[in-house]
């Protein structure tokens, strides 16, 4: 009987592996991007549109669209990977450009718990803490650069209110040390022990 399991486990953990792995194919972007120009979708799924380079960011102006996309799927991957299961109705606040309306939304609070998450999946396990001291973010909020939210209660979680303003610089930071490979620990978790 052990026998017969072995290779269906491991058939399974191949088929985990390739779904937390695998990016967006030259077709699918060109699905999802139909009005960006002929060459993105080849460039942006080879890693092109990942980092701070020059060459990225005029990528990621040409083809916003693509690279959004690429991007969008890669914190995706990990909140669904590393997030806490019953919380899935959390995941479209879970990107790159999510709004300070949207996390003070009914959704918003409802998905507090998800912070340290979030915040792990939008760092891809980097720490761009040097990159938002150049752009002037406050110490007391350059936890979210290294993607270590270090709560796990509410209220300290309402203490972060003063970083919301920063979101948009933060999250550019992020973005901008992606490399063309994701970084996080698929069996990561949050340390938090919330209550349902």
């Amino acid at each position: 009987m052990t026998n017969s399991i072995l290779p269906c486990l491991l058939l399974f953990s191949g088929l985990f592996n390739h779904l937390v792995n695998s990016q967006l194919s030259i077709s699918q972007l060109q699905e999802k991007c139909p009005d960006d120009k002929p060459f993105c979708a080849a460039k942006v799924a080879s890693g092109a549109c990942f980092g701070n380079s020059l060459k990225a960011g005029v990528l990621q102006k040409q083809c916003q669209c693509s690279c959004d996309a690429i991007h969008f799927e890669r914190i995706q991957k990990c909140c669904l990977t590393v997030g806490v299961q019953e919380m899935k109705f959390c995941m479209p606040l879970c990107r790159y450009n999510t709004t300070s309306e949207e996390l003070g939304s009914t959704l918003g609070l409802k998905c507090l718990s998800q912070l340290t998450t979030w915040a792990y999946c939008a760092a891809d396990a980097s720490d761009q803490s040097e990159c938002c001291e150049q752009k002037g973010i406050p110490f007391e909020c350059r936890s979210f650069c290294k993607g270590d939210v270090p709560t796990c209660d509410m209220q300290s979680i309402f203490n972060y209110e003063p970083c919301i303003q920063y979101m948009g610089s933060i999250m550019q930071c992020q973005k901008e040390g992606l490399g063309p490979q994701s970084k996080y620990d698929p069996d990561w978790s949050s340390s938090c022990e919330w209550e349902g």
